[in-house]
C-alpha cells in the first residue's frame, strides 16, 4: 500500500483506551521475586536466544502449559503471572532446576564466544542493519509480515554466525493490530498498549543510568527520541521511541502504530528511523563499517550521513558527498510492484522536513526533491524512498532471482543511458530462513538424535545436508510429519470455534468442526499479508481444476488460508 495514499492519522487517535495516552515507562522489570533456584530464568527470559532453542521454550512451558499459551509464549508475562505455589514446586524439582542451570550455562557460553572479523566488518566496525519492523518472536509484536520475519531471521542468523551486527528499528507503542472477524464477516482491528505488556527490553542509558536521547527536527519542532534494547542472541536491537514527556502529544505518537496513519505519519516515522537511528548509534559509540537498508523505509539515513560528511568538509557539495555515502550503504528492496513503494508529495514531505536539512545538505528544495525521483527532471513526480535508496547505495538487490529481474525492469527508468533492463545494477540475494526458528522442535529432536547437536550447520551446505538427511529412516521422518500435521488440524479446529473467527451464522463450519480438515490429506498452507497484489484469489481463476484437486477420492488436497489486511486496505479486506 503506497504511503502516498490518504488515511486516518493514527498518531492522533490511539486505540488502546484513554488510560494510557500520556503514560511512559522506565523499564520492564519482573513484578515479583523468583525462588532462588529459579532466578536464572529471569536472565534467560531477557535474551531471545531461548526462542530458537527448543529446550529454552520448554523451560517456560513446563512451568504452566496452559498459562504459557494464554500468555502467547511470552516468558516475561509467564514469570509475572504463574502461581507462587507452582514456582515453589518447580524450585523443589531437582530435575527441573538442573535443566534451568544447564540452559543458563549454555546461554552464557554462547554469548561469550567472540565475534568474527571478515573484510571490513569487525567487532569494532559492525554492520548497522536498519529496518522498519522486526519479527524476532511473537512476544515482541513489532512486525506485520514477511519483511519483519526476514529481519528477525537475519538477526538470529548473524548471531549464530558470530557476525558483528547492530540493528535499529522503531518501538511501536500500539504495534500492529490484532484481528477478529465480526458477525458480518468483516475484519475488525484491535490494538494493545505495549507499555502495559511484559517485554524483554532494557532502557538504553549511560553509565550513570540516565536515558540516552537524541533529537530530530520534525514539523518545525525538536522531537526527543530514546531507545530500548532487545538482546537477540549476540545481536543488540535498538528500538527508537518518541513517547517522552517533553514531546508534544502528537509527537509522542510518531512511534504509535506500525504502518498506521497517513503519508505524513509515515514520513515522520521514517525520519526518526533514519536520522535518529544514525544519531543514536553515534551516541552509543558505534562506528558501522556498512549500513544495510532493509527496504526503503530507512533511506533518510543516507541524507544524515551526507550531512555529516558536509559538516566535516565545508568546501564540499552534496554531489561530492554522495560517493562517500554510497560506499557506506547497501540496499535490499522487497516490493515487486511500484505502488507498494513509499512515495510522498513534495508539499507533505517538505512540511515535515523544513529548512534545516536543506541547509545541512547545501541544497535547494528542488535539488532535494530530485534525489528522490526516478527521473530527477520530472517535477510532477513524487519523492520515492526506493529511488533515494538506489541512488545513495553502492549496491541494491532483490530477494529472489525473479524479484531481481522484476526490480531491474521496475527501476530501469532511473538509468536512461542503459539500454536493456538486464543491465540495471540491481542484483538478487534469495531470502533464506533461520532454520532453528522454523524447524519444529519435534524435527529438531530427530535431527539431533540422527545428525548431532550441530545439525543446523549442515543446512548451510546443500550437498552435505542432502547426504545427511538421506541417512535418516523414512519412517522417522513420516511419523514426525504426521504428528505435527495432526496438531495443526486440531489447532485449526480450535481456532475456528473461537470468538475471533465470526459466528456460526457467518462461518458455517462452527456447527461441526470435529470433521474439519483431514489429517491424512495433502495440506497447502497460504499464510501472508492480505493484499491484492499477493493474489489471494488466484486459486479461484480455474474452478474446474480446483474442484478436481479438492474432490479427488484418492489424493484430495485441502487448503488453509491465514492473514490480515491493512486497516485501510478495503480491497484487501474484501
Amino acid at each position: 500500500m503506497s504511503s502516498g495514499s490518504s488515511g486516518v492519522g493514527f498518531e492522533h487517535s490511539p486505540k488502546a483506551g484513554d488510560g494510557g495516552r500520556n503514560t511512559s515507562r522506565d523499564g520492564f522489570a519482573l513484578t515479583r521475586a523468583l525462588p532462588e533456584a529459579l532466578v536464572p530464568l529471569e536472565g534467560i527470559s531477557r535474551n531471545f536466544l531461548w526462542s530458537w532453542r527448543p529446550e529454552g521454550a520448554a523451560l517456560f512451558r513446563e512451568l504452566d502449559p496452559a498459562l504459557w499459551q494464554s500468555c502467547e509464549q511470552n516468558p516475561r508475562a509467564l514469570l509475572n503471572r504463574v502461581g507462587g505455589r507452582r514456582l515453589e514446586e518447580k524450585a523443589c524439582d531437582s530435575e527441573y532446576v538442573g535443566k534451568v542451570r544447564e540452559f543458563a550455562a549454555s546461554q552464557l557460553r554462547y554469548l561469550d564466544e567472540p565475534s568474527i572479523s571478515s573484510g571490513r566488518v569487525s567487532p569494532e566496525r559492525p554492520v548497522a542493519y536498519f529496518c522498519a519492523e522486526y519479527g524476532v518472536h511473537n512476544s515482541l509484536p513489532n512486525y506485520s509480515g514477511g519483511l519483519g520475519i526476514l529481519a528477525g531471521d537475519h538477526l538470529k542468523s548473524a548471531s549464530d554466525l558470530r557476525i558483528p551486527l547492530v540493528a535499529v528499528g522503531l518501538l511501536y507503542r500500539f504495534g500492529y493490530f490484532r484481528q477478529r472477524i465480526g458477525t458480518d464477516g468483516w475484519q475488525e482491528e484491535r490494538y494493545t498498549d505495549l507499555l502495559e505488556s511484559d517485554l524483554a527490553l532494557e532502557p538504553v542509558a549511560d553509565s550513570e543510568g540516565a536515558r540516552i536521547k537524541v533529537s530530530v527536527q520534525i514539523r518545525g519542532r525538536e522531537v526527543a527520541v530514546q531507545a530500548w534494547k532487545a538482546d537477540v542472541g549476540r545481536v543488540p536491537l535498538y528500538l527508537l521511541d518518541t513517547n517522552l514527556e517533553e514531546n508534544a502529544e502528537v509527537d509522542r505518537y510518531i512511534t504509535g502504530h506500525l504502518y498506521g496513519g497517513d503519508a505524513e505519519t509515515r514520513i515522520v516515522q521514517e525520519k526518526v528511523l533514519g536520522l535518529a537511528g544514525v544519531r543514536m548509534l553515534r551516541r552509543l559509540g558505534v562506528t558501522p563499517s556498512v549500513y544495510h537498508l532493509n527496504e526503503g523505509h530507512s533511506a533518510f539515513l543516507t541524507l544524515e550521513l551526507a550531512a555529516e560528511i558536509l559538516e566535516r568538509n565545508l568546501e564540499k557539495t552534496f554531489s561530492e558527498a554522495v560517493p562517500e555515502v554510497r560506499e557506506m550503504c547497501v540496499f535490499t528492496t522487497h516490493t515487486p510492484v511500484e505502488a507498494g513503494n513509499d512515495e510522498f508529495s513534495p508539499k507533505t514531505l517538505m512540511g515535515c522536513f523544513g529548512d534545516r536539512m536543506l541547509s545541512r545538505l547545501r541544497m535547494s528544495e528542488e535539488e532535494f526533491l530530485a534525489v528522490g525521483r526516478s527521473r530527477p527532471e520530472d517535477m510532477s513526480e513524487y519523492f520515492g524512498m526506493t529511488p533515494l535508496a538506489v541512488r545513495m547505495c553502492r549496491s541494491a538487490n532483490g530477494v529472489s532471482e525473479k524479484h531481481g529481474e522484476v526490480s531491474r525492469g521496475l527501476w530501469h527508468k532511473m538509468f536512461p543511458t542503459i539500454g536493456s533492463p538486464s543491465e540495471v545494477p540491481i542484483t538478487h540475494v534469495t531470502n533464506g530462513v533461520h532454520a532453528p526458528t522454523w524447524v519444529a522442535p519435534l524435527f529438531q529432536e530427530l535431527f539431533v538424535r540422527e545428525l548431532g547437536a550441530h545439525w543446523h550447520e549442515l543446512t548451510r551446505d546443500a550437498a552435505a545436508w542432502a547426504t545427511a538427511v538421506r541417512g535418516i529412516p523414512d519412517k522417522m521422518v513420516w511419523d514426525a510429519h504426521g504428528s505435527l500435521k495432526r496438531l495443526l488440524v486440531q489447532l485449526v479446529r480450535e481456532r475456528t470455534l473461537g470468538t475471533s473467527s465470526g459466528t456460526r451464522e457467518t462461518i458455517n463450519v462452527h456447527s461441526s468442526v470435529r470433521g474439519l480438515l483431514d489429517p491424512n490429506a495433502l495440506t497447502v498452507g497460504f499464510a501472508r499479508r492480505i493484499a491484492t497484489y499477493k493474489r489471494w484469489n488466484l486459486i479461484m481463476s480455474d474452478l474446474d481444476r480446483l474442484l478436481r484437486l479438492v474432490d479427488d477420492d484418492d489424493r484430495p488436497v485441502q487448503f488453509i488460508f491465514a492473514g490480515k489486511a491493512h486497516p485501510q486496505d478495503r480491497s484487501g479486506k474484501q
